[in-house]
């Protein structure tokens, strides 16, 4: 396996880069939004004034240290936020959100296809896992189009502040993904 270093990937519509200082207010903004930070487990609501810059330096140091590869998504043509996907070297999962204003478009889809081919066949990662929780099937769906298969649903595993739901996993060896490594699908198929 390689080692994860500060890296820029694209896709036909999306760079999914570093974070940078920059980008805080717009993160702080989406992830400040009930919708996106009930979808995950670890974005607290209400979402902490400066918590994105916080975030921002923990993303870069974890780069640096080879732990974790966080990207922000943003839109090829102007640069402009649409969330964030972080791909974990411990037990090597990933998470993602994006924020409310680009939700349905395929743009999830699309940046987890094309970290899911980066930790495959650049990185060299054996097998990635993720889930969601069940009352957000959406993130379900959006695992099965990037190639990625259900692998059970664990009642109650997962947390979220005091709340427990439960947790649908998904996972792929690179032997069995079946994504598109290039990310050359069209935007029409992503977003269906």
């Amino acid at each position: 396996m390689k080692a994860i270093v500060p890296t820029v990937l694209e896709t036909p519509r999306l760079r999914l880069r570093p974070p940078l200082a920059g980008d805080a207010d717009a993160i702080e903004a989406y992830v400040g939004d009930r919708r996106v930070a009930e979808m995950t487990a670890l974005i607290p609501h209400p979402y902490p004034v400066g918590g994105a810059a916080e975030w921002i330096g923990r993303a870069q140091e974890a780069w640096a240290a080879g732990r974790l590869a966080s990207f922000v998504i943003s839109f090829r043509s102007d640069g402009r936020l649409v969330g964030v996907i972080s791909l974990g070297t411990g037990n090597v999962e990933i998470g993602y959100w994006i924020g409310v204003p680009y939700w349905g478009n395929g743009y999830a889809t699309e940046a987890l296809r094309r970290v899911l081919a980066y930790a495959f066949h650049e990185v060299g990662i054996e097998r990635v896992s993720t889930y969601h929780f069940a009352h957000n099937p959406a993130s379900g769906r959006v695992m099965q189009k990037a190639g990625l298969k259900y692998l059970g649903t664990i009642p109650h595993g997962a947390r979220r502040g005091e709340k427990v739901f439960d947790r649908v996993c998904y996972g792929a060896s690179a032997a069995e993904w079946t994504g598109d490594p290039g990310g050359s699908e069209s935007a029409e198929s992503l977003s269906k």
